[in-house]
């Protein structure tokens, strides 16, 4: 009798053991590197990547052999984010777990983000990755496939090991390639690096591999896992008319400031010298071309544009006004503006601290207001900080009294945002989902911002971008830690978009189709959104002032990065996620026609998985009757 209950006991103990492993789904596939050789240079290596998937809280584990950067960690809560929102998933509802290994040190985490959220994606479903094609490319929370360094060398990595497809992000078809260079100095002989223009496609081609560029992770799925995933059209958006409306008022307020002031400095500058009014009258002249414009963008209907330009005109005409008061009144006039600054900032702040927003647009007004609100702290603390040293003209850049005069009209702008509340239908917002979206984007925002830099150093170059990039994510550091996941959102996708731009800026040769890609990205996500009933108001204005900026490739990527990434933002929020999923192969030596429906597949796992312990109860007791049967 006893024998019979000790094997009982014994079987039920291992109950959990096999219902914990039947219930994970797990996926692999292999992920191209980059390590430093000990003659300091690149070479290419390709690593192992598992991922396992369970029902759980939404907590992302990472471990890898041997440790790499932190950026990588960040990558894999991408990774997680991306695969759950494309497939309709909360993602708080499993847990993630990803394991790298790989024979060397690698160097640059994110460019694994893409191979990450594929895998996400097959362990999700229970799919197997194809063993041939090996994809390198960061991944952004709005599914598009980011630059990366390292290229050539992946792709022999990837050849030796026998791959037949390479998959890369858009626009990086030609890198820069470092070569070492033997050079002699008298008895000596150096050896430098030289950079060097190399089309991958032609590499690989000699290689037996075809290399093939992917703009986002629905394309990349299409090859790897024979997923065809169809987004929203990505028709360019219609701003609302209650939105034109408010966008309109924003104009037509700062047209009028900007025009009184102008008016009322004019008549002062008959008491000034001949150098402070051709000074004065060139920063008037620079206000009326601002205003100029604005009123140009009004007939093209392009309203946050025409407001953004309007704003421009209101502060160089009331910087005209501070140096004129300055140049009269001296020191008194820059303590003044130190005062009204300070005393605006304190007014947004107070009003800032006391609003709720009652729905997605009141979260965005909220977002926008407080991203402005940081904006003028800094411009406040750059003039102080000038100020103390005197420096209160502009030189070889802003001097105390032009920052102090954008801290104002920035903190001012604030109040206008605060009217965007109430667009939207009336939803709870969750504090807590509120946080946990904050992290993840400032988590992102680090990830990339860390390897642009190593990206940037290793060629020794260096970016405005970048720096940008930094003093936003230092902000959003800020924020976040205090409890401002608000303020801490919108700094974030801030300074997310600048990195990525700063990596496009030295690894991207072709930025049109990069352009072309985010552009249709962020379309399809602010469609999605506006059928629902919600108005995604940044995401709408910053889409528009890209549209209008496409002649300046780079700045127009930014705000498309900024829209895109502001419009998935209120996607996590409100989990809005239509898509629909079919798996065809994009090969034609591997034809497969089958339709899957994401959320039924899931919800089948679910029960076959709650079904493991119940079967392993009924198979203890059973087998435990036979050992009691077998000890009489």
């Amino acid at each position: 009798m006893m024998r019979k209950i000790f094997a009982m006991l014994l079987i039920l103990m291992l109950i959990p053991l096999i219902s914990s492993t039947a219930e994970r789904s797990r996926a692999s596939l292999r992920v191209p590197a980059v390590y430093q050789t000990a003659e300091g240079m690149l070479s290419g290596t390709l690593g192992n990547l598992t991922v396992e998937v369970e029902k759980g809280k939404g907590i992302v584990y990472f471990s890898a052999e041997p440790l790499t950067q932190i950026d990588t960690q960040g990558a894999a809560r991408t990774a997680a984010l991306v695969a759950s929102y494309l497939l309709g998933v909360d993602p708080k509802s499993m847990n993630f777990y990803y394991r790298l290994e790989s024979g060397s040190t690698v160097i640059g985490g994110p460019s694994a983000g893409a191979a990450m959220t594929v895998a996400t994606v097959a362990a999700i479903l229970g799919k197997q990755v194809r063993q041939d094609t090996i994809i390198t490319g960061m991944i952004n929370l709005d599914g598009i496939i980011g630059p990366v360094g390292g290229i050539p060398e992946k792709l022999e990595a990837a050849a030796k090991a026998g791959a037949k497809i390479f998959l890369v992000p858009a626009g990086q078809e030609i890198v820069e390639e470092t070569v070492p260079k033997q050079v002699r100095i008298g008895p000596l002989i150096l050896t430098t690096v030289e950079k060097r223009k190399v089309n991958i496609s032609e590499v690989g081609a000699k290689l037996g591999v075809k290399v093939v560029e992917v703009s986002t992770i629905e394309e990349a799925l299409n090859y790897m896992l024979g997923l065809k995933i169809e987004r929203l059209p990505s028709e360019k958006p219609e701003i609302p008319k209650e939105v034109k409306d408010l966008l309109s008022k924003w104009v037509r307020n700062y047209l009028n400031q900007s025009e009184a002031i102008r008016g009322s400095v004019q008549s002062e500058t008959g008491k000034l010298g001949a150098i402070s009014k051709r000074v004065i009258n060139s920063i008037l002249s620079d206000s009326e071309n601002y205003a100029s414009s604005a009123r140009d963008e009004v007939a093209k209907g392009n309203l946050y544009t025409a407001a953004s330009y309007a704003f421009r005109s209101v502060v160089e005409a009331d910087y005209a006004r501070s140096l004129l008061n300055y140049a009269l009144r001296g020191e008194d006039a820059v303590n003044e503006l130190m005062r009204r600054a300070d005393s605006k900032l304190r007014e947004v702040g107070e009003r800032l601290n006391s609003t709720k927003p009652q729905d997605l647009s009141g979260v965005e007004a909220i977002i926008a207001s407080k991203t402005r609100y940081y904006d003028a702290k800094s411009a406040l603390k750059k003039a102080v900080n000038l100020a103390s040293k005197g420096s209160y003209l502009d030189s070889m850049g802003w001097g105390a009294i032009h920052y102090l005069t954008y801290a104002y009209w920035r903190a001012d702008s604030a109040f206008n945002w605060m009217d965007m509340m109430g667009l939207s239908q009336r939803m709870q917002v969750d504090e807590i989902r509120m946080k946990e979206v904050a992290s993840a984007i400032l988590y992102e925002a680090e990830s990339v911002i860390s390897y642009s830099e190593s990206l940037i150093q290793e060629i020794g170059a260096s970016s405005s971008y970048l720096q940008e990039a930094y003093s936003n994510l230092n902000d959003a550091n800020t924020a976040f830690s205090s409890g401002d996941y608000y303020g801490s959102i919108g700094l974030s996708t801030t300074a997310l978009a600048y990195g990525i731009i700063s990596i496009h800026e030295w690894f991207t040769s072709d930025p049109n189709a990069v352009k072309e890609a985010v552009k249709n990205s962020c379309y399809s996500s602010i469609n999605a959104l506006m059928s629902k009933g919600i108005i995604p108001v940044l995401a709408l204005s910053y889409s528009e002032m890209a549209s209008v900026m496409e002649g300046n490739i780079l700045e127009s990527i930014a705000y498309y990065e900024l829209a895109s990434a502001h419009a998935h933002v209120v996607s996590l929020l409100s989990q809005v996620s239509e898509k629909r999923i079919e798996t065809e192969s994009p090969l034609e030596s591997a034809p497969m026609v089958e339709t899957v429906t994401v959320t039924q597949t899931v919800r089948e796992e679910s029960r076959i998985q709650e079904a493991y312990p119940i079967a392993a109860l009924i198979f203890g007791i059973f087998l435990g009757f036979l050992v009691g049967r077998k000890s009489h």
